[in-house]
Protein backbone atom coordinates (compact mmCIF):
# COMPACT_ATOMS: atom_id res chain seq x y z
CA UNK A 1 0.00 0.00 0.00
CA UNK A 2 1.25 3.45 -1.02
CA UNK A 3 2.90 5.17 2.45
CA UNK A 4 0.12 7.96 1.88
CA UNK A 5 -2.74 5.81 2.93
CA UNK A 6 -0.33 3.29 5.54
CA UNK A 7 -0.86 5.30 8.57
CA UNK A 8 -4.53 5.23 8.04
CA UNK A 9 -4.90 1.79 7.52
CA UNK A 10 -2.08 0.03 9.28
CA UNK A 11 -0.16 -0.23 12.39
CA UNK A 12 3.50 0.60 11.79
CA UNK A 13 4.85 -1.88 14.69
CA UNK A 14 3.24 -4.61 12.24
CA UNK A 15 3.36 -3.28 8.64
CA UNK A 16 7.27 -3.47 9.85
CA UNK A 17 7.56 -7.21 10.18
CA UNK A 18 6.09 -7.73 6.98
CA UNK A 19 8.44 -5.04 4.82
CA UNK A 20 10.79 -6.65 2.34
CA UNK A 21 13.73 -5.76 4.82
CA UNK A 22 11.89 -8.25 7.81
CA UNK A 23 10.90 -10.92 5.44
CA UNK A 24 14.55 -11.59 4.34
CA UNK A 25 15.30 -11.19 7.95
CA UNK A 26 13.49 -13.94 8.51
CA UNK A 27 14.24 -16.32 5.96
CA UNK A 28 18.33 -15.60 7.23
CA UNK A 29 17.48 -16.52 10.35
CA UNK A 30 15.55 -19.91 9.18
CA UNK A 31 19.07 -20.44 7.41
CA UNK A 32 21.04 -20.22 10.63
CA UNK A 33 18.52 -22.11 12.23
CA UNK A 34 18.48 -24.85 10.24
CA UNK A 35 22.34 -24.54 9.89
CA UNK A 36 22.91 -24.94 13.80
CA UNK A 37 20.13 -27.43 13.87
CA UNK A 38 21.85 -30.03 11.81
CA UNK A 39 24.85 -29.14 13.60
CA UNK A 40 23.83 -30.02 16.78
CA UNK A 41 22.71 -33.77 15.25
CA UNK A 42 25.27 -34.23 13.34
CA UNK A 43 24.34 -33.57 9.57
CA UNK A 44 26.91 -30.77 9.14
CA UNK A 45 29.82 -29.64 10.65
CA UNK A 46 29.69 -27.78 13.30
CA UNK A 47 32.30 -25.47 11.85
CA UNK A 48 30.33 -24.46 8.80
CA UNK A 49 27.00 -24.04 10.93
CA UNK A 50 29.55 -21.30 12.70
CA UNK A 51 30.49 -19.80 9.96
CA UNK A 52 26.86 -19.82 8.17
CA UNK A 53 24.81 -18.37 11.67
CA UNK A 54 27.99 -15.46 11.87
CA UNK A 55 27.86 -14.27 8.64
CA UNK A 56 23.61 -13.87 8.92
CA UNK A 57 23.95 -11.92 12.22
CA UNK A 58 25.09 -9.37 10.22
CA UNK A 59 22.95 -6.59 8.72
CA UNK A 60 20.57 -8.06 6.43
CA UNK A 61 21.92 -5.03 3.74
CA UNK A 62 25.30 -6.53 3.97
CA UNK A 63 24.33 -9.94 2.89
CA UNK A 64 21.91 -9.65 0.18
CA UNK A 65 21.41 -6.74 -2.99
CA UNK A 66 17.62 -6.62 -2.85
CA UNK A 67 17.31 -5.40 -5.68
CA UNK A 68 19.01 -8.27 -7.46
CA UNK A 69 16.97 -10.65 -5.34
CA UNK A 70 13.41 -8.93 -6.89
CA UNK A 71 14.86 -9.34 -10.60
CA UNK A 72 15.88 -13.22 -9.77
CA UNK A 73 12.31 -13.85 -8.18
CA UNK A 74 10.48 -13.16 -10.83
CA UNK A 75 12.45 -15.46 -12.87
CA UNK A 76 13.02 -18.37 -10.29
CA UNK A 77 9.09 -18.29 -9.01
CA UNK A 78 9.83 -17.45 -5.47
CA UNK A 79 12.61 -15.67 -3.44
CA UNK A 80 14.33 -18.37 -1.79
CA UNK A 81 15.96 -19.31 -4.40
CA UNK A 82 18.26 -16.10 -5.30
CA UNK A 83 18.83 -15.69 -1.63
CA UNK A 84 19.99 -18.87 -1.25
CA UNK A 85 22.59 -18.37 -3.91
CA UNK A 86 23.33 -14.75 -2.73
CA UNK A 87 23.51 -16.07 1.18
CA UNK A 88 26.06 -19.39 -0.09
CA UNK A 89 28.33 -16.78 -1.59
CA UNK A 90 28.85 -14.62 0.40
CA UNK A 91 29.38 -17.76 2.72
CA UNK A 92 32.02 -18.74 0.24
CA UNK A 93 33.81 -15.26 0.34
CA UNK A 94 34.47 -16.52 4.19
CA UNK A 95 34.64 -20.33 4.31
CA UNK A 96 34.37 -22.17 0.97
CA UNK A 97 33.42 -25.40 2.92
CA UNK A 98 30.84 -23.29 4.89
CA UNK A 99 29.04 -22.59 1.80
CA UNK A 100 28.52 -26.45 0.86
CA UNK A 101 26.42 -26.41 3.50
CA UNK A 102 23.81 -23.70 3.09
CA UNK A 103 20.73 -24.36 2.75
CA UNK A 104 21.41 -28.40 2.76
CA UNK A 105 18.40 -31.28 2.79
CA UNK A 106 15.78 -28.06 2.38
CA UNK A 107 13.42 -26.54 -0.01
CA UNK A 108 12.80 -23.41 -0.96
CA UNK A 109 8.90 -23.29 0.49
CA UNK A 110 10.69 -25.17 4.05
CA UNK A 111 12.39 -21.24 4.59
CA UNK A 112 9.41 -19.15 3.21
CA UNK A 113 6.83 -20.98 5.41
CA UNK A 114 8.98 -20.85 8.43
CA UNK A 115 10.11 -17.44 8.03
CA UNK A 116 6.20 -16.85 7.35
CA UNK A 117 5.21 -18.73 11.15
CA UNK A 118 8.19 -16.52 12.96
CA UNK A 119 6.28 -13.53 11.11
CA UNK A 120 2.87 -14.67 12.43
CA UNK A 121 4.56 -15.52 15.64
CA UNK A 122 6.08 -11.91 16.07
CA UNK A 123 2.64 -10.11 14.66
CA UNK A 124 0.38 -12.21 16.90
CA UNK A 125 1.93 -10.62 20.31
CA UNK A 126 1.43 -7.25 19.40
CA UNK A 127 -2.10 -8.38 18.65
CA UNK A 128 -2.90 -9.73 21.81
CA UNK A 129 -1.10 -6.97 23.96
CA UNK A 130 -3.72 -4.60 22.21
CA UNK A 131 -6.43 -6.70 22.61
CA UNK A 132 -6.23 -6.97 26.14
CA UNK A 133 -5.94 -3.35 26.04
CA UNK A 134 -8.94 -2.51 24.66
CA UNK A 135 -11.08 -5.45 26.49
CA UNK A 136 -9.61 -3.38 29.64
CA UNK A 137 -11.19 -0.06 28.19
CA UNK A 138 -14.20 -1.48 27.27
CA UNK A 139 -14.78 -3.03 30.32
CA UNK A 140 -14.40 0.10 32.24
CA UNK A 141 -17.24 1.69 29.98
CA UNK A 142 -19.56 -1.12 30.97
CA UNK A 143 -18.74 -0.50 34.63
CA UNK A 144 -19.23 2.98 33.97
CA UNK A 145 -22.24 3.00 32.20
CA UNK A 146 -23.89 -0.28 33.42
CA UNK A 147 -26.68 1.76 34.37
CA UNK A 148 -27.09 4.68 31.96
CA UNK A 149 -30.36 3.98 29.68
CA UNK A 150 -30.56 4.39 26.44
CA UNK A 151 -32.50 3.19 22.98
CA UNK A 152 -31.98 -0.21 22.09
CA UNK A 153 -32.14 -0.51 18.10
CA UNK A 154 -33.27 -3.45 15.68
CA UNK A 155 -33.43 -2.85 12.17
CA UNK A 156 -32.33 0.82 12.59
CA UNK A 157 -35.85 1.98 14.66
CA UNK A 158 -35.84 2.18 18.31
CA UNK A 159 -36.75 -1.11 19.69
CA UNK A 160 -36.58 -1.19 23.73
CA UNK A 161 -34.49 0.20 26.43
CA UNK A 162 -30.70 -0.99 27.06
CA UNK A 163 -28.01 0.68 29.09
CA UNK A 164 -24.75 1.54 27.21
CA UNK A 165 -22.89 -0.17 29.29
CA UNK A 166 -24.94 -3.69 28.23
CA UNK A 167 -23.56 -2.43 24.80
CA UNK A 168 -19.88 -2.25 25.48
CA UNK A 169 -19.80 -5.32 27.87
CA UNK A 170 -20.90 -6.93 24.34
CA UNK A 171 -18.09 -5.42 23.06
CA UNK A 172 -15.90 -6.74 25.91
CA UNK A 173 -17.07 -9.92 25.65
CA UNK A 174 -16.60 -10.40 21.95
CA UNK A 175 -12.93 -9.29 22.33
CA UNK A 176 -12.23 -11.55 25.06
CA UNK A 177 -13.16 -14.12 22.63
CA UNK A 178 -11.02 -13.15 20.11
CA UNK A 179 -7.98 -13.03 22.88
CA UNK A 180 -9.01 -17.09 22.96
CA UNK A 181 -8.30 -17.18 19.04
CA UNK A 182 -5.13 -15.12 19.40
CA UNK A 183 -4.00 -17.05 22.00
CA UNK A 184 -5.26 -20.58 20.82
CA UNK A 185 -3.38 -20.40 17.27
CA UNK A 186 -0.18 -19.27 19.13
CA UNK A 187 -0.80 -22.51 21.16
CA UNK A 188 -1.34 -24.82 18.40
CA UNK A 189 -0.59 -23.58 14.68
CA UNK A 190 3.09 -21.83 15.05
CA UNK A 191 5.04 -24.80 13.17
CA UNK A 192 8.38 -25.41 11.30
CA UNK A 193 8.37 -26.11 8.33
CA UNK A 194 11.01 -29.05 7.25
CA UNK A 195 10.31 -31.49 4.44
CA UNK A 196 12.46 -31.13 1.22
CA UNK A 197 11.14 -31.41 -2.35
CA UNK A 198 8.24 -33.77 -1.25
CA UNK A 199 8.16 -33.73 2.53
CA UNK A 200 10.05 -36.72 3.11
CA UNK A 201 13.53 -35.36 3.90
CA UNK A 202 15.04 -38.22 2.03
CA UNK A 203 18.29 -35.81 1.53
CA UNK A 204 18.70 -36.34 5.60
CA UNK A 205 18.36 -40.05 5.51
CA UNK A 206 17.48 -41.47 8.88
CA UNK A 207 18.19 -38.25 10.47
CA UNK A 208 15.20 -36.06 9.52
CA UNK A 209 13.06 -36.28 12.43
CA UNK A 210 15.77 -35.56 14.63
CA UNK A 211 16.76 -32.13 12.80
CA UNK A 212 13.25 -30.97 12.41
CA UNK A 213 13.07 -31.19 16.36
CA UNK A 214 16.39 -29.35 16.89
CA UNK A 215 14.97 -26.88 13.65
CA UNK A 216 12.01 -26.12 15.98
CA UNK A 217 13.87 -25.48 19.08
CA UNK A 218 16.20 -22.98 17.62
CA UNK A 219 13.33 -20.96 16.47
CA UNK A 220 10.62 -21.74 19.68
CA UNK A 221 8.40 -23.10 17.15
CA UNK A 222 5.92 -25.95 17.50
CA UNK A 223 7.13 -29.28 16.04
CA UNK A 224 4.63 -30.72 13.43
CA UNK A 225 3.96 -34.98 13.43
CA UNK A 226 4.42 -34.71 9.96
CA UNK A 227 5.34 -32.12 6.67
CA UNK A 228 2.52 -29.39 5.75
CA UNK A 229 3.66 -28.14 2.22
CA UNK A 230 0.39 -28.69 1.39
CA UNK A 231 -1.71 -28.68 4.05
CA UNK A 232 -2.34 -25.11 4.76
CA UNK A 233 -5.24 -25.27 7.39
CA UNK A 234 -2.83 -23.97 9.72
CA UNK A 235 -2.40 -20.93 7.83
CA UNK A 236 -5.62 -20.54 7.24
CA UNK A 237 -6.68 -20.77 11.31
CA UNK A 238 -4.22 -17.79 11.46
CA UNK A 239 -6.08 -15.95 9.08
CA UNK A 240 -9.76 -16.49 10.02
CA UNK A 241 -8.82 -15.35 13.50
CA UNK A 242 -7.36 -12.14 11.88
CA UNK A 243 -10.78 -11.87 9.88
CA UNK A 244 -12.79 -12.78 12.61
CA UNK A 245 -10.89 -9.70 14.67
CA UNK A 246 -11.33 -7.26 11.90
CA UNK A 247 -14.94 -8.35 11.50
CA UNK A 248 -16.12 -7.56 14.99
CA UNK A 249 -13.91 -4.86 15.30
CA UNK A 250 -16.45 -3.72 12.19
CA UNK A 251 -19.46 -4.33 13.77
CA UNK A 252 -18.61 -1.72 17.00
CA UNK A 253 -17.09 0.80 14.26
CA UNK A 254 -20.90 0.53 12.89
CA UNK A 255 -22.46 0.75 16.32
CA UNK A 256 -20.70 3.78 17.41
CA UNK A 257 -20.14 5.36 13.58
CA UNK A 258 -24.10 5.53 13.64
CA UNK A 259 -24.26 6.85 17.25
CA UNK A 260 -22.42 9.90 15.82
CA UNK A 261 -24.98 10.33 13.49
CA UNK A 262 -25.59 14.22 14.44
CA UNK A 263 -30.06 13.50 15.24
CA UNK A 264 -28.30 10.95 17.51
CA UNK A 265 -25.39 12.30 18.70
CA UNK A 266 -25.11 9.59 21.49
CA UNK A 267 -21.17 9.55 21.56
CA UNK A 268 -17.96 11.07 20.17
CA UNK A 269 -15.24 9.37 18.37
CA UNK A 270 -12.11 11.29 20.63
CA UNK A 271 -11.12 14.76 19.68
CA UNK A 272 -7.83 15.71 18.46
CA UNK A 273 -6.41 18.84 16.20
CA UNK A 274 -6.91 18.31 12.35
CA UNK A 275 -8.79 14.86 13.79
CA UNK A 276 -12.44 14.21 11.44
CA UNK A 277 -12.32 17.73 10.21
CA UNK A 278 -14.16 18.18 6.89
CA UNK A 279 -12.19 20.11 4.13
CA UNK A 280 -15.50 22.53 3.06
CA UNK A 281 -17.78 21.92 6.31
CA UNK A 282 -15.80 23.74 9.45
CA UNK A 283 -18.28 22.14 11.58
CA UNK A 284 -18.25 18.37 10.92
CA UNK A 285 -16.63 15.85 13.07
CA UNK A 286 -16.28 12.85 11.21
CA UNK A 287 -16.09 9.28 12.74
CA UNK A 288 -12.57 8.74 10.71
CA UNK A 289 -11.09 6.08 12.72
CA UNK A 290 -14.64 3.60 12.36
CA UNK A 291 -13.84 4.66 8.23
CA UNK A 292 -10.57 3.14 8.61
CA UNK A 293 -11.79 0.01 10.50
CA UNK A 294 -15.06 -0.29 8.40
CA UNK A 295 -13.32 0.02 5.26
CA UNK A 296 -10.80 -2.80 6.58
CA UNK A 297 -13.61 -5.17 7.37
CA UNK A 298 -14.66 -4.05 3.24
CA UNK A 299 -11.36 -5.60 2.36
CA UNK A 300 -10.32 -8.52 4.42
CA UNK A 301 -13.41 -10.64 3.39
CA UNK A 302 -12.00 -10.38 0.02
CA UNK A 303 -8.11 -11.73 0.74
CA UNK A 304 -10.20 -14.27 2.63
CA UNK A 305 -11.18 -15.49 -0.12
CA UNK A 306 -7.86 -15.96 -1.57
CA UNK A 307 -6.94 -17.84 1.39
CA UNK A 308 -9.98 -20.27 1.57
CA UNK A 309 -9.31 -20.89 -1.92
CA UNK A 310 -5.38 -21.66 -1.30
CA UNK A 311 -6.58 -24.73 1.44
CA UNK A 312 -7.18 -26.86 -2.69
CA UNK A 313 -3.86 -27.72 -2.93
CA UNK A 314 -2.52 -30.15 -5.71
CA UNK A 315 -0.43 -33.23 -4.38
CA UNK A 316 2.63 -32.44 -2.25
CA UNK A 317 3.43 -29.26 -3.19
CA UNK A 318 1.46 -26.72 -4.85
CA UNK A 319 1.45 -24.23 -8.10
CA UNK A 320 -0.08 -20.75 -7.62
CA UNK A 321 -2.30 -21.76 -4.55
CA UNK A 322 0.72 -21.25 -2.11
CA UNK A 323 1.86 -18.39 -3.84
CA UNK A 324 -1.14 -16.58 -3.61
CA UNK A 325 -0.78 -16.45 0.20
CA UNK A 326 2.12 -14.70 -0.06
CA UNK A 327 0.08 -11.07 -1.12
CA UNK A 328 -3.20 -12.27 1.25
CA UNK A 329 -1.39 -13.30 4.28
CA UNK A 330 0.84 -9.62 5.59
CA UNK A 331 -1.97 -7.37 4.20
CA UNK A 332 -4.55 -9.20 6.40
CA UNK A 333 -2.00 -8.81 9.47
CA UNK A 334 -1.92 -5.23 8.62
CA UNK A 335 -5.27 -4.50 8.30
CA UNK A 336 -5.89 -6.21 11.62
CA UNK A 337 -3.66 -4.54 13.57
CA UNK A 338 -4.88 -1.07 11.83
CA UNK A 339 -8.24 -1.37 12.44
CA UNK A 340 -7.25 -2.61 16.05
CA UNK A 341 -4.96 0.06 17.03
CA UNK A 342 -7.81 2.66 15.77
CA UNK A 343 -10.31 0.43 18.19
CA UNK A 344 -8.42 1.01 20.70
CA UNK A 345 -7.77 4.97 20.51
CA UNK A 346 -11.75 5.37 20.15
CA UNK A 347 -12.40 2.76 23.26
CA UNK A 348 -10.04 5.09 25.90
CA UNK A 349 -11.31 7.69 24.73
CA UNK A 350 -14.74 7.98 23.78
CA UNK A 351 -16.77 10.88 24.67
CA UNK A 352 -20.03 9.66 25.74
CA UNK A 353 -23.15 11.76 26.15
CA UNK A 354 -25.97 10.77 28.92
CA UNK A 355 -28.15 13.58 28.19
CA UNK A 356 -28.43 12.75 24.60
CA UNK A 357 -29.00 8.81 25.71
CA UNK A 358 -31.93 10.35 27.66
CA UNK A 359 -33.75 12.70 24.87
CA UNK A 360 -33.65 10.05 22.63
CA UNK A 361 -35.58 7.46 24.92
CA UNK A 362 -38.68 10.38 24.95
CA UNK A 363 -38.30 10.88 21.36
CA UNK A 364 -41.01 8.65 20.52
CA UNK A 365 -43.39 9.74 23.14
CA UNK A 366 -43.20 6.37 25.15
CA UNK A 367 -43.79 4.37 22.07
CA UNK A 368 -40.80 2.24 22.93
CA UNK A 369 -42.57 0.87 26.14
CA UNK A 370 -45.09 -0.79 24.18
CA UNK A 371 -43.91 -4.04 24.77
CA UNK A 372 -44.15 -3.19 28.13
CA UNK A 373 -47.25 -2.35 28.72
CA UNK A 374 -48.71 -5.03 26.43
CA UNK A 375 -46.92 -7.81 29.00
CA UNK A 376 -48.33 -6.03 32.01
CA UNK A 377 -51.95 -5.93 30.90
CA UNK A 378 -51.37 -9.83 29.44
CA UNK A 379 -51.91 -11.66 32.45
CA UNK A 380 -55.09 -9.91 32.91
CA UNK A 381 -56.80 -9.76 29.26
CA UNK A 382 -54.40 -12.18 27.62
CA UNK A 383 -51.63 -11.56 25.44
CA UNK A 384 -53.12 -11.44 21.92
CA UNK A 385 -56.09 -8.80 23.30
CA UNK A 386 -53.50 -6.71 24.94
CA UNK A 387 -51.49 -6.54 21.70
CA UNK A 388 -54.28 -5.11 20.01
CA UNK A 389 -55.38 -2.62 23.04
CA UNK A 390 -52.04 -1.42 22.83
CA UNK A 391 -51.21 -0.97 19.25
CA UNK A 392 -54.48 0.77 18.61
CA UNK A 393 -53.14 3.09 21.32
CA UNK A 394 -49.95 3.47 19.82
CA UNK A 395 -51.96 4.48 16.46
CA UNK A 396 -53.67 7.00 18.32
CA UNK A 397 -50.74 8.59 20.19
CA UNK A 398 -49.11 9.05 16.59
CA UNK A 399 -52.64 10.38 15.21
CA UNK A 400 -52.54 12.96 17.67
CA UNK A 401 -48.97 13.50 18.52
CA UNK A 402 -49.17 13.12 21.90
CA UNK A 403 -47.38 10.80 24.76
CA UNK A 404 -48.57 7.52 24.96
CA UNK A 405 -49.25 7.33 28.13
CA UNK A 406 -51.61 10.26 27.48
CA UNK A 407 -53.60 8.20 25.03
CA UNK A 408 -54.06 4.55 27.69
CA UNK A 409 -54.87 6.86 30.66
CA UNK A 410 -57.97 7.19 29.06
CA UNK A 411 -58.67 3.32 28.23
CA UNK A 412 -61.38 1.86 30.53
CA UNK A 413 -59.58 -1.43 30.51
CA UNK A 414 -56.59 0.01 31.42
CA UNK A 415 -57.95 2.28 34.52
CA UNK A 416 -59.72 -0.61 35.60
CA UNK A 417 -56.21 -2.55 35.64
CA UNK A 418 -53.98 0.05 36.99
CA UNK A 419 -53.75 2.98 38.78
CA UNK A 420 -51.88 6.19 37.38
CA UNK A 421 -48.71 5.64 39.50
CA UNK A 422 -48.43 2.06 38.47
CA UNK A 423 -48.94 2.91 34.74
CA UNK A 424 -46.21 5.91 35.11
CA UNK A 425 -44.28 2.96 36.85
CA UNK A 426 -45.08 0.50 33.73
CA UNK A 427 -43.24 3.04 30.85
CA UNK A 428 -40.43 4.09 32.65
CA UNK A 429 -37.65 2.59 30.35
CA UNK A 430 -35.43 1.82 34.01
CA UNK A 431 -37.84 -0.58 34.77
CA UNK A 432 -37.74 -2.70 31.62
CA UNK A 433 -34.08 -3.94 31.11
CA UNK A 434 -34.68 -7.48 31.95
CA UNK A 435 -31.58 -9.45 32.88
CA UNK A 436 -28.92 -6.48 31.85
CA UNK A 437 -27.35 -6.21 34.77
CA UNK A 438 -26.69 -10.18 35.37
CA UNK A 439 -25.13 -9.91 31.92
CA UNK A 440 -23.27 -7.55 32.74
CA UNK A 441 -22.22 -9.09 35.72
CA UNK A 442 -21.62 -12.50 34.31
CA UNK A 443 -19.10 -10.28 31.35
CA UNK A 444 -17.13 -9.13 34.25
CA UNK A 445 -16.69 -12.21 35.66
CA UNK A 446 -15.51 -14.33 32.88
CA UNK A 447 -13.07 -11.46 31.69
CA UNK A 448 -11.46 -11.20 35.47
CA UNK A 449 -11.60 -15.45 34.80
CA UNK A 450 -9.10 -14.98 32.42
CA UNK A 451 -6.19 -12.51 34.10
Amino acid sequence: MSQLYASLFYLAEVDDMFSDQSLVAYMLQVEAALAKAQAKVGVIPFAAAEHIAALIAQPVETIIDFNQLAEASALAGNIAIPLVKQLTAKVKAVDENAARYVHWGATSQDIIDTACMLQCKAALQPLEQRLKQAIKATLQLTQDYRHQVMVGRTWLQQGLPLTFGYKTARWSESLARDLNRVQEVQRNCLTVQLGGAVGTLASLLNQGSQVVEAFATELDLLVPACTWHAERDRITDIAHVLATLTGNLGKMAKDWSLMMQTEIAEVYEPAGQGRGGSSTMPHKRNPVAAASILAAANRVPTLMTSMYQSLVQEHERSLGAWHAEWLALPELFRLTAGSLSRALEVFEGLEVQPENMRRNLECTQGLMMAEALMMALAPKLGRLTAHHLVEKACQMAVLEKCHLAEVVARIPEVQAIFTSNELKEILEPENYLGNIQAQIDAVIQKIQGME
